[in-house]
């Protein structure tokens, strides 16, 4: 058996303004009829392999109405909320707690909740190859049941990119005779994680062949995460004590009030320097799968289709695009005509009748401009009602 856990409670500020915290980069859809979302393409990964029983989601409460009509093919229950955000290491946690009891309540007996493969997937990262990447997955997974290892996916870098983190490899390929499951995987164990190392650190890795883009997934039994947990964030596992004994309780709203209290006292912390980082025999799988975690605008224009000036463009509800002597750049409207002349490596984002203009080589200091504009919302003042 195979359980899947899909993380969907990311804001996706770099995505401004088609991304916003009310709707969230997982809830975009690279085609523009809208037919599915990054959301629905992971469940629907995530459920190739472990099965839609066993695929459950966690996002924040405030998303959840909207994640839960996003997968209709998950039970509600299959929905974990959080009360805020607080990062991925409580967000695991937090799941593991309600995965583990929710496995109990079907029936599992300790043991196969122990031995049983877990996959915690991000939801909003483009993949090229959906068979392929869900092959990974489940050879990912029997490796990880068979050794009790915990096993991160990586990628191999195409160029020197500042907006992903890294994994440092060691050089020589693990397999093992005995690990049947794990022969046809690249693994090696993992060195250390570097996040986002900027533009000459980038080409040295690049040019090392050590690292590995880190995909942010994780693979590992549910029995040997929850002994980590409790190995390397005793505090953050025990601020969840009461939640546990609610649930066993069936007391749900309990539970839920329980919650709110644990997250107004726990520190927000990443899986990777929480756990994954404090691992000595963490291993990673190294894989040229086609992917992307549409962290920026400029990596929205690289998982599109390009035109012979090499313009992506993602028109919506019947939007009209005119290019003229422009090349390399990017259009994403979700109704409004856009017309650029004479401009080169730029983005034009019209979105909910906002707009941004950049140069994709600056694509990822989006963000400031989304606070920036998040502050200036909260300051406007509302217009009065028309009282004629």
């Amino acid at each position: 058996m195979r359980i899947a856990l899909v993380m969907a409670g990311g804001g996706g500020s770099r995505l401004w303004p088609a991304s916003t915290p009310e709707r969230p980069k997982q809830f975009m859809a690279l085609r523009d009829d809208r037919r599915q979302s990054l959301l629905a393409a992971a469940v629907d990964r995530a459920a190739a392999v472990a099965g839609a029983d066993c695929t459950f989601l966690v996002t924040t409460a405030g998303l959840a109405a909207a994640v839960r009509a996003a997968a209709p093919q998950l039970a509600p229950e299959q929905v974990i909320e959080e009360p805020c955000p607080r990062s991925t290491a409580p967000c695991v946690a937090l799941s593991l707690v309600h995965i583990v009891e929710r496995l109990r309540a079907r029936g599992w007996s300790e043991r196969q909740i122990d031995e049983t493969a877990l996959m915690v997937l991000p939801s909003d990262h483009h993949i090229g190859d959906e068979a392929r990447f869900a092959d990974l997955l489940a050879r990912a997974c029997d490796c990880a049941a068979e050794t009790r290892d915990v096993v991160v996916l990586g990628v191999t870098p195409t160029r020197p990119e500042t907006g992903y983190g890294y994994i440092e490899r060691d050089g020589v390929p693990q397999s093992s005779q005995c690990d049947t499951a794990c022969a046809s995987l690249s693994l090696y164990s993992a060195v250390r994680f570097v996040e986002k190392p900027n533009l000459a650190r980038a080409r040295e890795f690049l040019a090392s062949g050590r690292f590995l883009w880190n995909a942010g997934v994780c693979i590992t039994p549910i029995g040997r995460l929850l002994a980590e947990y409790q190995r390397h964030a005793p505090a953050l596992w025990q601020a969840f004590a009461p939640v546990i004994s609610a649930l066993r309780e069936g007391e749900a709203e309990l539970a839920r009030a329980r919650t709110a209290a644990a997250y107004a006292s726990i520190q927000p912390a990443s899986i990777d320097v929480a756990i994954l980082e404090q691992l000595a025999d963490l291993r990673v799988a190294a894989s040229d799968v086609a992917w992307t975690d549409l962290g920026s605008w400029a990596a929205i224009r690289e998982a599109l289709p390009r035109d012979a000036d090499g313009f992506a463009v993602h028109a919506e509800n019947g939007a009209a695009v005119h290019v003229v002597d422009g090349h390399d750049g990017l259009v994403w409207t979700d109704g409004a005509d856009v017309a650029i002349v004479g401009l080169d490596g730029i983005a034009v984002i019209s979105s909910g009748g906002r707009i941004l203009v950049c140069p994709l080589e600056r694509a990822q200091e989006v963000r400031a401009a989304a606070e920036a504009a998040a502050r200036h919302a909260a300051v406007r003042p509302r217009p009065k009602p028309d009282e004629t």
